[in-house]
């Protein structure tokens, strides 16, 4: 059995941990390295659940909705993809732009609350890796960890107008999460969910789920 209580005390201390950080750190994610800066919330078991499922095309438009330091984007940009990555942490959105620099691809981030500043296109591919608890908002990196019920009630209302007809939205979910507030919430707003694939943490004592979102 999950112990929940023991998983939002390592979260925490994983946040702790990432806003302690005062130089950038290289990681390698899926074979993409980038740069994750400081005042930059850490790539995980999450973000590699994710980048591993990303399979787009040139001429795809993407737009990644919770992009960090950028490497969703980044995988998407490689594979021929353009399109926009957004962050609510304005240290998050420059550091993202240095990467996608680096790696040359066709995408630039911006600051955006979800779809606050994100401009009036529907997209062939949605990607977000959102919080997963309720918490405390101090630091633009909290809302890496806090804030999933808002998180996924804004994201559910809005997305119809930002992706195509056929296109989908690619979302992380940690299996201890509010599943049964996600599922709810995408009924309510005419959506369909699937689970594609579960990837557990090193350790073996977190399992994060991928799910495939689509406008019915």
């Amino acid at each position: 059995m999950v112990n929940v209580h023991n998983i939002q005390k390592h979260q925490k201390a994983f946040l702790d941990t990432a806003k302690a950080r005062k130089e950038p750190v290289d990681f390698v994610i899926e074979g993409i390295k980038i740069t994750v800066n400081p005042n930059v919330f850490s790539p995980a078991t999450d973000t590699k659940l994710l980048v591993a499922n990303i399979h787009t095309k040139k001429g795809e438009r993407i737009l990644d909705l919770t992009t960090g330091s950028g490497v969703a984007a980044v995988a998407a940009g490689l594979q021929g993809a353009t399109g926009l990555a957004i962050d609510i942490n304005p240290s998050a959105v420059k550091n993202a732009n240095q990467n996608f620099s680096k790696h040359n691809v066709g995408i630039e981030a911006i600051e955006s609350n979800l779809f606050e500043h994100v401009p009036n296109e529907q997209f062939d591919q949605v990607y977000a890796n959102g919080p997963f608890f309720e918490g405390d908002i101090i630091d633009p990196m909290d809302y890496a960890c806090y804030g999933a019920k808002d998180f996924i009630e804004g994201l559910f209302s809005g997305i119809k107008g930002y992706v195509k007809k056929d296109g989908k939205l690619l979302i992380v979910m940690a299996a201890w999460s509010n599943l049964k507030h996600f599922e709810e919430t995408a009924k309510n707003n005419g959506l369909s969910t699937c689970l594609i694939t579960s990837r557990n943490s090193d350790d073996g004592k977190r399992t994060y789920n991928l799910f495939e979102v689509k406008v019915t």
